[in-house]
């Protein structure tokens, strides 16, 4: 179970909304040998607003948008869609501030951490450099470049949990300063069962600490306890509709964060970590766990 304990440990380091978290490893003196994780996803996505509820919508992959021209109509497009309401558009807006935290802020460190992924990979360089430079393409076009306050991207996954959102409940609920009630969390386990929402399974799995674990009670409880839980979610919500194909966001942020850039779905990549057999079927059990408790 080491081996899954520390797949755990990496996974969240790169794929957690706690952008705070991610802004001190990049700030703390930098260490060569550690390249800092990048923020969470990112998505420009040109959906049109949702006609069946913003539960049933999942972020696509990241346009190949081929000029910042593009790159900025799209994010002005998604910008527009979050201001008329659709919530969905709203949680994709704050994970695109989200994803361009980092880089709009510290620029320079951002790239250096990169380059220094290519020089010990270099067989994997040229996907670094095209990763990155599409990355920085679309953070350029984040509302000009600027740096991004993370009130404004609480802010609107604030708006899209209010308009129904259940992958932003998730996030805000990590996030709130005060104690999470025991009733909160069980109807909103209630409510991610119900609806299958893989966004919202996402979500949870990214966002998963002992503050929520420690107020699930009754059935609910065996689906979130154990060092591989968080994974076990990510990897359910990608099998119910996801998106984390080799171009996904978090495919991507594999890439810029670890330099593991071979073209492998997120859920290839995980279980290519896990060594052991033992492992392998401790995290494909709790997987499976979670799609029986989840399926319609």
């Amino acid at each position: 179970m080491r081996t899954l304990a520390r797949l755990f440990i990496i996974f969240t380091a790169l794929l957690a909304p706690e952008v705070a978290f991610a802004w001190r490893h990049f700030t703390a003196p930098a260490k060569p040998e550690h390249a800092p994780p990048t923020a969470a996803a990112l998505s420009l996505a040109n959906d049109s607003p949702s006609t069946t509820g913003p539960q049933y919508r999942t972020p696509s992959a990241t346009p190949a948008t081929s000029t910042n021209v593009d790159a900025l109509a799209a994010f002005e497009a998604l910008k527009q869609r979050a201001k008329a309401g659709d919530a969905v558009s709203q949680r994709l807006l704050a994970q695109t501030y989200e994803a361009c935290y980092l880089p709009n802020v510290q620029r320079a460190h951002f790239i250096s951490s990169i380059q220094y992924l290519q020089k010990v990979n270099p067989d994997q360089a040229a996907e670094l450099d095209r990763v990155l430079r599409l990355r920085l393409q679309q953070c350029d076009a984040v509302d000009g470049g600027a740096i991004i306050p993370m009130q404004l991207i609480n802010g609107w996954y604030a708006h899209a949990a209010a308009n129904g959102d259940l992958a932003s409940r998730a996030v805000t609920y990590a996030r709130q300063p005060m104690p999470l009630e025991t009733a909160t969390v069980t109807q909103f386990m209630d409510d991610l069962v119900d609806s299958g929402d893989p966004a919202a399974m996402y979500s949870l799995g990214n966002t998963l600490g002992e503050r929520f674990v420690s107020n699930v009670r009754g059935p609910y409880a065996s689906l979130v306890t154990g060092q591989i839980a968080g994974t076990a979610w990510v990897l359910a919500a990608c099998r119910m509709g996801y998106d984390c194909g080799p171009d996904s966001i978090a495919a991507t942020d594999f890439c810029l964060s670890i330099g593991r850039c071979q073209g492998e779905s997120v859920e290839a990549l995980m279980f290519a970590m896990v060594l052991a057999d033992q492992d392998r079927a401790a995290l494909e059990q709790k997987i499976q766990q979670i799609l029986d408790a989840t399926a319609p």
